[in-house]
């Protein structure tokens, strides 16, 4: 049998090559296999023997060219997409440049007058920053920041100043409710541990300014309180007792705490760091593994981050 012909798969042209190429194709009105050409700038497909237009409005599915090394950077940039929109900022985020003149250079009074013109969205980008860098600092997913960004969008109009509240407070107010509307369980006393020039007071007053003022929020932060069964397995991470056993014992300890604090009618949540913390201390003396060996009150402390006379 004859082998199969050599197939060479053709890279798509430069965009200075894609106006206008040529391929063989039979046309409908010759009824032979004629050259066409095809326009890119106005997408027709024409054959060259007959003049007919054989297909108009044709979609070009070419390369995008857009530029992504450093080193495509020199030259013209070919790039025919804009940059994502960010729905936090006004206009989707989307605003106008001033390019350079075709000699690569400036000009310093357009750019001037540009740059002196009032930008609506500057302090909300500082502000997102902030904001990322706390939950960086935290260790805080994608999520729990994005959402924190937008809480502070929501409370935080541009141009109105915080009479009476701190920028600080306000970005770790924003993040700690963030971790509880995506179920990351942070305590009030994580998120003021890592925020810094502000205080735990102000923290606090923020927090209930932001609940306040989203409606149905205070709600939802009341259905996803934090509970000891929460943070008994991170805890139980932190110290390296996150075997299945011990966890089945921190997990009964809490449940006989919660067991008998609702017959003595107490039904509040506060202080679930503490409650978890104490489960654990507990534990550890009841643990008759390895795992628990070396672990006394002050490593739980430091896991838990309460206080050893708390626990």
């Amino acid at each position: 049998g004859r082998s199969a012909p050599h197939v060479t798969m053709a890279t798509a042209p430069a965009p200075s090559q894609q106006e206008i190429t040529k391929f063989s194709q039979i046309c409908e009105k010759c009824k032979v296999p004629t050259a066409i050409i095809e326009d890119h700038q106005q997408g027709d497909l024409v054959c060259t023997e007959c003049g007919l237009v054989l297909e108009s409005r044709v979609i070009d599915e070419s390369s995008e060219w857009r530029t992504f090394s450093d080193s495509d950077k020199g030259g013209a940039d070919p790039s025919r997409t804009a940059g994502p929109t960010n729905r936090m900022l006004s206009g989707g985020g989307l605003g106008t440049s001033i390019g350079k003149n075709p000699d690569g250079t400036y000009n310093q009074t357009l750019t001037r007058l540009h740059n002196s013109g009032r930008n609506p969205d500057r302090p909300m980008l500082a502000a997102f920053g902030k904001i990322n860098e706390l939950a960086d600092h935290l260790g805080m997913t994608s999520v729990v920041k994005d959402g924190a960004c937008d809480i502070f969008r929501m409370v935080v109009k541009p141009g109105q100043p915080m009479l009476g509240k701190s920028l600080n407070a306000m970005y770790a107010a924003c993040l700690y409710i963030s971790c509880r509307q995506e179920g990351t369980n942070r305590t009030f006393k994580e998120i003021c541990g890592g925020a810094t020039g502000t205080t735990v007071k102000e923290i606090g007053k923020c927090y209930k300014h932001v609940v306040k003022a989203i409606d149905g929020l205070n709600t939802q932060m009341m259905e996803q309180m934090i509970t000891p069964e929460k943070l008994v397995n991170r805890f139980c991470g932190n110290l390296g007792l996150a075997n299945l056993e011990f966890l089945k014992l921190a997990t009964a300890v809490v449940g006989a705490f919660r067991k008998l604090r609702d017959s003595e009618g107490h039904t509040s949540e506060k202080q679930p760091a503490s409650v978890a913390a104490a489960a654990l201390y507990l534990c550890v003396q009841l643990y008759e593994g390895e795992a628990a060996i070396g672990v006394d009150i002050s490593k739980i402390a430091e896991g838990s981050g309460m206080a050893e006379g708390a626990i």
